[in-house]
């Protein structure tokens, strides 16, 4: 299939990081035991119907006993999507929706973070990988559904809505009153490193109509540059597309090689893509890519193709472990159901699902400490931090240090990074900033050294 034939299809598919594709439904032959329980559920029905104390929802107690069909298969990513959810899933296909801005799954009957977006409310409160998300609005999570969550969390923008979570290595539940937007993804980004003379390419998603040929279009630009090493970040990233992770990956591999394979019920191989024999490739630069608890699905099999030819050193820390595949099958009365239906796993046979990628090279972020975190929640609140950084507006080490003096007289203890990353954020203008200061950012600063001693 071609890449602009491959892309058209994709475009209609929207995945919260997983692979979907949308196929119609094909009825199947109830056995005895379908028809045996059958019978006792329009008997239970009929009773409840005719004989509960209170009137009957009809559409409520079909809805319930729908979604308790699919919540008995024990599968978070197996949801039943009622009309209005159904439409927003189409909507999102074109990378714009109304919400705060994370990617989530539904984990041991919680809802659990998987990734902020970048941009976005959720990453700008600080809401992280692994959150549990224990209350909306004042609702307990654990009374709700995965799909009745998301529908909570969406809307209008310009409304608020208010969420805790539960957080490891913090005794309190956090809260964040988070201000929804109409979130619009910028799927990839690059920039060069002029005096290490190496490309960086970040993609958000595995996601979008153009995506591929913007991808290719700014590692080319990279390598037209002259550089003599390229980092993928694909951190954060909760993955997308299963045939854009397939064109990506090709991208950097030889021909004739796995890239993934599918399999479904019992182990039984269904697919296995492989690289192509096209030229236009990138076979030869060093290659590091990045990752984190919150890289996901697609992502995974990204990195899981580079690491098992060989192709990239894979820097961070584990994936999140997110490796089926599902199925949107389109229902009457403008509902559907998704259902996973298949899972992939790397060139070797190792399977990505609730294990993810163990990097090569373990490197974690900065974290802030508890301190960090509450003064970092305020920041937004006070205009104290502001008036500080007015006072030494141009960044250096000593502006830094008379900066970080102010910061604990004032009773506020960062760490060194967080202040750091403070000041500059507060006193650099917006196009300088971003996720490329490796000052700020070891897993980053990891990748280029590697890359460097690669070259001498």
């Amino acid at each position: 299939m071609k890449h602009k034939e491959r892309f058209a299809w994709a475009s209609l598919v929207f995945v919260l990081f997983t692979a979907l594709v949308f196929q119609p439904l094909k009825a199947k032959a109830l056995s005895e035991v379908s028809e045996k329980y059958l019978q006792l559920f329009h008997e239970v029905f009929g009773l409840m119907q005719n004989g509960y104390v209170e009137t009957v929802d009809e559409e409520k107690a079909f809805l319930g006993a729908i979604k308790g069909l699919l919540g008995s298969l024990g599968d978070p990513h197996s949801t039943f999507l009622e009309e209005e959810e159904y439409r927003q899933m189409r909507e999102e296909t074109r990378g714009s929706f109304g919400g705060v801005g994370m990617e989530v799954a539904y984990t041991d009957g919680a809802i659990v973070v998987v990734s902020p977006i970048e941009d976005t409310p959720a990453m700008k409160a600080g809401i992280l990988p692994q959150d549990r998300i224990v209350e909306i609005d004042g609702k307990n999570t654990s009374n709700l559904g995965y799909s009745e969550g998301i529908k909570l969390m969406r809307g209008k923008p310009g409304t608020a809505v208010t969420i805790k979570v539960e957080r490891k290595n913090v005794k309190e539940a956090l809260q964040f009153t988070l201000v929804r937007e109409n979130i619009k993804i910028r799927y990839v980004r690059s920039t060069f490193f002029d005096k290490e003379k190496i490309g960086y390419v970040r993609l958000n998603q595995f996601m979008g109509e153009n995506t591929y040929e913007e991808f290719k279009k700014q590692v080319k630009s990279l390598v037209d540059k002259k550089a003599e090493g390229l980092i993928v970040d694909l951190r954060m990233n909760p993955g997308g597309l299963l045939p854009l992770a397939v064109a990506l990956s090709d991208l950097f591999l030889p021909e004739g090689l796995d890239i993934v394979s599918v399999r479904g019920r019992g182990g039984e191989l269904a697919d296995v893509s492989k690289s192509t024999g096209k030229t236009d490739k990138f076979t030869n630069i060093p290659l590091v890519v990045l990752i984190n608890e919150g890289s996901a699905s697609a992502s995974e099999i990204f990195a899981g193709a580079m690491q098992d030819h060989s192709r990239a050193k894979i820097v961070g820390t584990t994936s999140f472990g997110k490796g089926s595949v599902q199925i949107v099958y389109p229902l009457s009365y403008g509902m559907a159901v998704k259902l996973t239906v298949q899972k992939y796993y790397t060139p070797s046979g190792k399977s990505l699902h609730g294990k993810g990628i163990q990097p090569d090279v373990v490197i974690k972020g900065i974290e802030p400490n508890e301190d960090d975190r509450f003064y970092l929640r305020k920041m937004g609140e006070k205009k104290l931090l502001d008036q500080l950084a007015a006072k030494y507006p141009e960044y250096t080490e000593q502006n830094f240090v008379l900066f970080e003096k102010a910061l604990k007289d004032q009773g506020i203890k960062l760490t060194t990074e967080v202040a750091r990353a403070v000041y500059k954020n507060k006193t650099q203008p917006e196009k300088e900033r971003g996720a490329t200061d490796m000052e700020l950012d070891p897993q980053l600063k990891k990748a280029v050294d590697l890359l460097s001693s690669a070259k001498s």
